[in-house]
């Protein structure tokens, strides 16, 4: 097959709707691939509707994690940012994460502070408080691994493959699953510092839930201004990494974006949390260009590279040289 370009999008990041790519209609299903591909072509980012998921299961992670995050910091920092058990509990405390650094930008730490957690990775044992913790978050990954399937085979069709050409190289994957906590700001941020600096993913797509508060996420358009990413209530934010974009030779773009402070006149409250879903490849997978996009006589973009080295890189570059990402 080649590859060809669509329609434009309608707006900067447009809604797409993906319930009809779950019928048999073929029109229906091109319809939703031609806009994804779309957004994917302009900045990598859309708005998911038609998805399904539960709104039950969100509160009920957002409830868990919050509960967590409110606990004093003795008790948080029992969970480490690493450890021996395989499919046990990080945590990132306020400022361990400089995502700006990423892009070569002045090491400064992010204003949050973070769960995550991931079957393939290491991390310590799950607190007994908040109880309703470890559950929540493990029907919230399957859950959200289910529907992360269903994108890659939407991404795939919007690439002129097959639907399910993507699923082989996904057994096995790293997938993990973020919660992150913005707190009230009660002093001003230092110079150049951000809830989450700017920054690509590093994976191949990622499903977010947002607040509705003040200080949200920002994407980097194309004439290099800054476009806020709308809360539409009953979407994900979606957008693709950096692996989709090495795929694509860079016909798909892993957009930087950020999340901004709010503004120093809100009067109501500004703590915000967000729940983000990384659908990563397994370690050993080779990220090289895609046959579609691999033309005669022309090198592709970027050398092959393993998942697992690629990530190693970023993350030592977001937490410091010193760390490593135990894959």
């Amino acid at each position: 097959m080649h590859y060809s370009r669509p329609f434009s999008v309608d707006g900067p990041i447009p809604v797409i709707d993906i319930a009809p790519f779950r019928t048999r209609d073929a029109a229906a299903r091109n319809h939703v691939a031609a806009r994804v591909r779309a957004a994917c072509e302009d900045t990598g980012f859309f708005l998911m509707s038609g998805h399904g998921f539960s709104r039950t299961l969100l509160d009920r992670i957002g409830a868990a994690s919050r509960g967590f995050f409110d606990l004093p910091l003795e008790e948080k920092r029992r969970v480490g940012e690493s450890g021996p058990v395989p499919g046990g509990l990080m945590y990132f405390g306020h400022g361990a994460e400089a995502l700006g650094a990423t892009l070569g930008a002045e090491s400064i730490g992010d204003i949050k502070e973070t769960l995550d957690f991931g079957p393939g990775f290491h991390g310590d044992a799950w607190p007994r408080e908040p109880a309703d913790l470890e559950p929540a978050w493990q029907a919230c990954y399957e859950a959200m691994s289910d529907l992360a399937q269903t994108l890659r085979h939407v991404f795939a069709r919007a690439l002129d493959l097959d639907t399910a050409s993507f699923d082989q190289l996904f057994e096995g994957h790293l997938s993990s699953l973020r919660v992150i906590n913005y707190p009230e700001q009660t002093r001003p941020p230092l110079p150049g510092q951000l809830r989450a600096g700017a920054h690509s993913d590093y994976g191949v797509l990622t499903i977010l839930a947002t607040d509705d508060a003040p200080g949200g996420l920002e994407v980097l358009k194309r004439d290099g201004s800054w476009c806020a990413v709308p809360h539409v209530a009953g979407t994900f934010v979606v957008n693709i990494g950096d692996a989709m974009m090495r795929w694509t030779d860079d016909h798909w773009v892993s957009t930087q974006h950020r999340v901004v402070n709010p503004p120093q006149d809100s009067t109501g409250p500004t703590r915000r949390q967000s729940i983000a879903y990384f659908h990563n490849l397994p370690r050993d997978t080779i990220i090289e260009c895609l046959e579609p996009f691999r033309q005669a006589g022309r090198r592709p973009k970027y050398p092959p590279i393993t998942y697992g080295e690629y990530a190693e890189l970023r993350y030592r570059q977001a937490h410091g040289e010193d760390k490593n990402l135990d894959l």
